[in-house]
Order: C-alpha cells, then structure tokens, then sequence
C-alpha cells in the first residue's frame, strides 16, 4: 500500500514537470488533482485498515495458589510483570501466550515444554516469601526460555540457551533496580531497588573468572564437557558474563533470541552450525551481533 502511495505520487510529480510545457496544461492540472483525491482516499483506507488490525496480546502472567509463604499472589504477579516487561519492551509487536506461575519446590525453577490446555506456557518457580530478587532471577531465566523457542529436542547447544537465560537474569536485575528507584510496582517498594541490584551483583561475583584465557580459548577446553551437561550453572555464568556485555551495550540485541532454535530439533550441530543458522533467521540489523557472539568463541560461520 504504502509503495503504491509513493508510485502515484511520483506519477503526480511527473506530471505536474511536463505540465510547463504542455500546450494541455488544463487537462494535464485536472489530473494531477484527481490522482490526489486518489491518493487522500487510499490514505484514508489505509488508515481504517490499521486501526482494524488486531492488537498483539500483551504479555498475561497469572500465579497460581501454592506454597508462596508469606507473599501474596497479587505481589507475586507484580514482580513478575515488573521483570518480564525489561525484555517484553524489544517485543512490542509479539502475540504473547499467557504466562501462569506455580510454585514447585521440587521441579522448579523450569519451564514446561509445550503448552498448557488454554495455550499457556507454565513457570515453575522455587522461593516463596518476599525475596523478591530471587524471584525476578527464577521467573527472567524461565521467560527468556520461551524468547529462545525451547522445544524438547537435541541437547548438544542446550548449554548456550541456559547461558543466554542466565544473562536475561543478570540483565534484567540490574534494569529493575533501576526502574524500581522511580518505578516499582507499588510506591513504598522502592527500597528493594538497591536489594536487587546486590542480588545481581552477587551471582556475578561468584562466577568463575577467566585470568590466563579468552571465551573462545575456554570453549575449546569446554566444548565436551558443555556438550553433554548443558545445565551445569558455573560454566553456564562464565558465558553469561561475556553475552551479558554485549546485551548491555546495546540491548535491542535481545530481538535476536526470538529467532534462536528453529532447526530441526533432531539434528546435533555443531556450535558453528547452530549460531549459523541462527544468522541466517535474524533481520537484517542482528545479523552483526550473531557474528560478533560467534567470534566471542572463536568460532567461523560460513
């Protein structure tokens, strides 16, 4: 539509150029004003279209009666807003299924593959009372699963995928902790801020770091071992503090993780093939961060 606006107007242009020297400049003018009106009315149309286009669903999170201790459901579904809308805000045009959160001591914290009977994608958190920072660090991790398209399938590049879902968590509480200086959920929260920027802290200074080796030297020292385990959370937070810098230097980076894991989920490929087909599904203006995390573990895609 909006090529057609643009090729009608050109013609307009056009004309309005050959009418100096048309002995037919009257019928040539009547024209011109005519393909206006056409153009206004296309206009008009094109604008009654998109205000009938259906809104993408927001992001609906629901938690459900459990074992929460001393926080209420209410406040819990707070908080989760709160974090998912750190990442939700690079998905303004995403229909997102609903969210519910359950509390499971024993399974959490995961996510379920697959839906639930209403469509629903199921969190299984693991902290009840208010501590608010774990229960942002748990529910980041989970929803940054399903940006990833987690799908049940070959494991061999799971260990990237919980990489990138430990770097959401970091991500997204040290965005929360300023958000909640000015913007917390409720007003008298805004002294958690501070508890959530030290949880974050925290996690990074515990992991591991790396003194005598770049990424890349470490992952070749790692690629077995990340290959078969690829839940094993101390190597997973050495590749999360790396990814983290990229995110933070230009979080709209986080656009990309929608396109991660659309290959054949049976297929076992290598980290090459896997970030190579990655690229190949981003939008154009990710296609350079795929290739800088690429180079991150010395790794050349074709």
């Amino acid at each position: 539509m909006i090529r057609l606006l643009s090729f009608v107007v050109a013609i307009s242009v056009c004309i309005v150029a050959q009418a100096h020297a048309d002995p037919e400049a009257d019928q040539l003018k009547a024209r011109v004003s005519q393909l206006e009106a056409e153009v206004k009315l296309l206009k008009e149309r094109l604008a009654k279209l998109e205000a009938t286009r259906p809104a993408p669903r927001v992001l609906k999170i629901s938690v459900m009666p459990g074992e929460w201790g001393s926080a209420p459901t209410d406040d819990i579904a707070a908080v989760c807003r709160s974090c998912a809308a750190e990442l939700t805000r690079y998905f303004p045009d995403r229909d997102w299924d609903p969210v519910t959160v359950h509390n499971d001591p024993k399974q959490g914290p995961m996510v379920i593959y697959g839906r639930g009977h209403e469509g629903e994608r199921r969190v299984l958190l693991n902290t009840k009372d208010t501590y608010w920072a774990q229960y942002s660090y748990q529910f980041a991790h989970e929803l940054c699963h399903v940006l990833c398209n987690y799908r049940d399938g070959s494991r061999v590049n799971l260990w990237f995928e919980e990489s990138l879902c430990e770097t959401a968590s970091l991500f997204v509480l040290k965005r929360m902790a300023e958000t909640w200086k000015t913007k917390p959920p409720y007003g008298n929260w805004k002294s958690y801020a501070d508890k959530l920027g030290d949880y974050a802290q925290k996690r990074i200074g515990e992991t591991g770091k790396l003194t005598d080796l770049t990424l890349a030297q470490w992952y070749q020292r790692e690629e077995p071992a990340l290959r078969k385990n690829g839940t094993d959370r101390a190597r997973n937070n050495i590749v999360a503090m790396h990814l983290l810098e990229l995110f933070e230097k230009n979080p709209d980076h986080w656009k990309a993780v929608a396109y991660l894991n659309q290959a054949d989920p049976k297929r076992e490929l290598s980290l090459a093939e896997y970030l190579a087909d990655w690229r190949s599904r981003v939008p154009e203006a990710q296609k350079s961060f795929v290739s800088d995390v690429a180079v991150l573990f010395g790794v050349k895609l074709p």
